[in-house]
Parts: C-alpha cells; sequence; structure tokens
C-alpha cells in the first residue's frame, strides 16, 4: 500500500520543467546551480522508476526486481525522449524549409524582403514570427534573430539564411539565394531520408534479436519448465537475468551508436 501511494504521488506530480518554467516566469531565470536546472524535470520520472521497482520487489518477492525495473523504466524513459527530440528536430528542419519556399514566393512577388519574411514565418514557424511583429528594423537584427534562432536543433539552416539575407541585403539577389538554399535543404532530407532508409533493416534485425529471450521465456514455460520463477527466485537464476539483460542493453547500445556514427559521416 505504502509503494502504491508513493508512486501515485511522485506521478501525480508536475509535468517535466514546470518547477523551472515557473521560477523563470517569476525570476526571468531559472534559480539554483546548472546541476540542479538540468535535473529539475528529471528526477519526477527517476523516484517514480523507484517506486515502481519496489513495489515490483514487493509483489514478486523478488529482490532483483528492485534494480531491474527501475533500470527499464528509465531506459525507456530516454528512448522516448530521443525519439521525441528525434520527431521535434525533423519537425523544425520542415517547418525551415517551407519558410524558405514561402520567402521566395513572397519576394518574386514583389513583396518587401523584411515583410515577406514576416509573412513566411508567420505561416511556418509562428514562434521565429514574434520577433518580426514589431516595426521594421535593421538588417543587421534581422540576421542576428535568423543566427540566434539558428542555436535551436533542427534550425541550424537558418544561419545559412542569415548569410543570404546579410550578403544580399535583403535586395533583389535574395530570391536566388533563397531558391538555392531550398534546394540545398531538399537535398539533404531526401539524403537523410535514403539513409534511414538503409538503416532501418539494421535497427529492426537488432531489435528482433533483442525480443528473443523473452520469446524463449515463453517456449520454456509452455513446455512445463518454469524458467521465470528460477530467473527471479534464485541466485543463479538472478545472476544470469542480470548478465542476459546487460548484453541485450549493450547490443542494443552498441547498435544505436554505430546508426548514429553513420548517419554523423552522411
Amino acid at each position: 500500500m505504502a509503494g502504491v501511494l508513493a508512486a501515485s504521488a511522485v506521478l501525480t506530480f508536475p509535468g517535466r520543467g514546470a518547477r523551472r518554467r515557473l521560477e523563470t516566469a517569476v525570476l526571468g531565470r531559472p534559480r539554483g546551480p546548472r546541476w540542479r536546472v538540468r535535473w529539475a524535470g528529471v528526477w519526477p520520472t527517476a523516484l517514480s522508476a523507484v517506486a515502481l521497482g519496489i513495489l515490483c520487489s514487493l509483489l514478486a518477492r523478488s529482490t532483483v526486481l528492485a534494480i531491474l525495473v527501475p533500470f527499464g523504466a528509465w531506459r525507456g524513459y530516454q528512448l522516448w525522449t530521443a525519439r521525441n527530440t528525434r520527431l521535434a528536430v525533423e519537425r523544425r528542419r520542415a517547418e525551415i524549409i517551407e519558410l524558405c519556399v514561402t520567402l521566395g514566393a513572397e519576394l518574386r512577388a514583389g513583396r518587401e524582403a523584411r515583410e515577406a519574411l514576416r509573412v513566411a514565418a508567420a505561416g511556418a514557424c509562428p514562434e521565429l514570427a514574434l520577433y518580426f511583429a514589431g516595426p521594421p528594423s535593421a538588417v543587421g537584427d534581422v540576421v542576428q534573430v535568423l543566427r540566434t534562432a539558428a542555436g535551436t536543433p533542427g534550425r541550424e539552416s537558418l544561419a545559412g539564411l542569415a548569410a543570404c539575407w546579410q550578403v544580399a541585403d535583403g535586395g533583389a539577389g535574395m530570391v536566388a539565394a533563397v531558391g538555392e538554399l531550398v534546394d540545398v535543404l531538399r537535398a539533404e532530407r531526401t539524403q537523410r531520408r535514403e539513409l534511414d532508409a538503409e538503416l532501418a533493416g539494421v535497427r529492426s534485425s537488432a531489435r528482433l534479436l533483442a525480443l528473443l529471450p523473452s520469446l524463449g521465456l515463453v517456449i520454456g514455460s509452455g513446455m512445463g519448465l518454469a524458467p521465470v520463477p528460477m530467473l527471479l527466485h534464485t541466485g543463479v537464476g538472478q545472476g544470469c537475468l542480470v548478465l542476459g539483460i546487460g548484453f541485450v542493453a549493450g547490443g542494443v547500445m552498441w547498435m544505436n551508436r554505430i546508426a548514429g556514427a553513420a548517419e554523423a559521416l552522411s
């Protein structure tokens, strides 16, 4: 009962970064050392994983679950966070391509450069449009805003747009420069998609191999060998369980590192 209450209390804690956002709104910036600011949205998940591990250990009467369940929950949280980050980066890249396409169309239609950028940003990237909502300012301000926004993952290509703006000074040369930038960004997107398609088979094979031990447990249980109680309630079984999960996790991480290296080289 205590474990259920502890897990419920942690899981109902405000969402990730709630305290950090509150301090930013009130104080202008998060308060405290960098490590606390970085981990402010992580520790509720960590405590939830520990509470879940203790609860599973008590219910199954197996001490090894107090270690394996938090590890599995934390690893799952990392994979989920990495997936969301990857999707956010791809979404921002698509927004920048759409922004450049719209900007080129507005410039060819005869609209003034800053007004064209404001219209394109409002349609493709509302977060960036907030910086251009005010009255017109110097070209240097536009370049600085674009370079600052390029520091966000997925928006690195805004540095190229800033260079085009600075060189063309927002003039007629912007049309050709933006057109070339769009061609480059589309070529890079095509290359990334081709690489993802080539690596999909490798990732699928590694995940399938990682699931094979679970299939062995199901087959063993169907044959009446009772492998699960042996793994959970005997010293030898617990050692084999820890080693097996460690080898599987290491293999999957190794595969991810190889795929990441291939993506970085591309």
